[in-house]
Protein backbone atom coordinates (compact mmCIF):
# COMPACT_ATOMS: atom_id res chain seq x y z
CA UNK A 1 0.00 0.00 0.00
CA UNK A 2 1.41 3.40 -0.56
CA UNK A 3 -0.59 6.16 0.38
CA UNK A 4 2.19 8.38 2.14
CA UNK A 5 5.81 9.53 1.49
CA UNK A 6 8.28 10.84 4.08
CA UNK A 7 11.59 12.04 4.06
CA UNK A 8 13.75 10.20 6.88
CA UNK A 9 17.23 10.13 7.94
CA UNK A 10 17.62 12.22 4.30
CA UNK A 11 15.30 9.15 2.20
CA UNK A 12 12.51 9.42 0.66
CA UNK A 13 10.19 5.96 1.44
CA UNK A 14 6.73 5.78 0.34
CA UNK A 15 4.20 3.41 2.49
CA UNK A 16 1.49 4.29 4.77
CA UNK A 17 0.90 5.99 7.90
CA UNK A 18 -1.31 5.42 11.19
CA UNK A 19 -2.91 7.30 14.05
CA UNK A 20 -3.42 5.93 17.11
CA UNK A 21 -3.09 6.41 21.10
CA UNK A 22 -0.46 5.20 23.03
CA UNK A 23 -1.49 5.67 26.66
CA UNK A 24 -3.20 9.13 25.67
CA UNK A 25 -1.02 11.01 23.31
CA UNK A 26 -2.24 10.94 19.56
CA UNK A 27 1.07 8.98 17.52
CA UNK A 28 1.68 8.84 13.87
CA UNK A 29 3.28 5.23 12.38
CA UNK A 30 4.33 5.09 9.33
CA UNK A 31 6.03 2.05 7.57
CA UNK A 32 7.25 1.95 4.16
CA UNK A 33 9.90 0.89 1.43
CA UNK A 34 13.10 3.53 0.14
CA UNK A 35 10.93 5.09 -2.87
CA UNK A 36 13.69 4.12 -5.42
CA UNK A 37 13.29 0.25 -4.27
CA UNK A 38 9.83 0.63 -4.56
CA UNK A 39 9.80 2.06 -7.91
CA UNK A 40 11.48 -0.90 -8.88
CA UNK A 41 8.77 -3.40 -7.38
CA UNK A 42 6.25 -1.33 -9.08
CA UNK A 43 7.94 -1.98 -12.90
CA UNK A 44 8.61 -5.78 -12.02
CA UNK A 45 12.01 -5.34 -11.95
CA UNK A 46 12.27 -8.13 -8.80
CA UNK A 47 15.93 -9.26 -9.78
CA UNK A 48 17.31 -5.93 -9.82
CA UNK A 49 15.55 -5.22 -6.26
CA UNK A 50 16.93 -8.38 -5.06
CA UNK A 51 20.39 -7.25 -6.40
CA UNK A 52 20.37 -3.53 -5.04
CA UNK A 53 18.79 -4.90 -1.70
CA UNK A 54 21.42 -7.72 -1.05
CA UNK A 55 23.95 -5.42 -1.70
CA UNK A 56 23.07 -2.43 0.15
CA UNK A 57 21.96 -4.56 3.35
CA UNK A 58 24.73 -3.70 5.42
CA UNK A 59 24.45 0.11 5.00
CA UNK A 60 20.94 0.30 5.80
CA UNK A 61 20.36 -0.80 8.93
CA UNK A 62 19.70 2.17 11.56
CA UNK A 63 17.55 2.67 14.67
CA UNK A 64 17.97 5.97 15.32
CA UNK A 65 16.17 9.35 16.45
CA UNK A 66 15.03 11.88 13.13
CA UNK A 67 15.25 15.07 14.37
CA UNK A 68 13.07 16.49 11.34
CA UNK A 69 10.64 14.09 11.42
CA UNK A 70 10.40 13.99 15.49
CA UNK A 71 10.80 10.72 16.18
CA UNK A 72 12.50 7.01 16.50
CA UNK A 73 12.89 5.35 13.05
CA UNK A 74 14.19 2.28 12.43
CA UNK A 75 15.58 1.34 9.02
CA UNK A 76 16.29 -2.37 7.99
CA UNK A 77 18.43 -4.28 5.70
CA UNK A 78 15.58 -4.69 2.99
CA UNK A 79 15.36 -0.96 2.89
CA UNK A 80 11.80 -1.40 4.56
CA UNK A 81 11.42 1.48 6.84
CA UNK A 82 9.40 1.83 10.47
CA UNK A 83 9.11 5.22 12.30
CA UNK A 84 7.32 6.72 15.18
CA UNK A 85 6.16 10.03 16.20
CA UNK A 86 4.04 12.25 18.13
CA UNK A 87 1.26 14.32 16.55
CA UNK A 88 1.92 18.14 16.77
CA UNK A 89 0.35 19.28 19.88
CA UNK A 90 0.33 16.22 21.97
CA UNK A 91 2.44 15.87 24.72
CA UNK A 92 3.61 12.99 26.42
CA UNK A 93 1.46 12.55 29.47
CA UNK A 94 3.50 11.25 32.77
CA UNK A 95 2.43 8.09 34.09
Amino acid sequence: MQDAAHTLLGTEYVGTDHVFRLNGPRVEAFSGVDQALFRLLARGDVEEYRAVVHAGRHARLHLTFDKDWGGPVSVHADGSVFALRLLPGQEAEPR
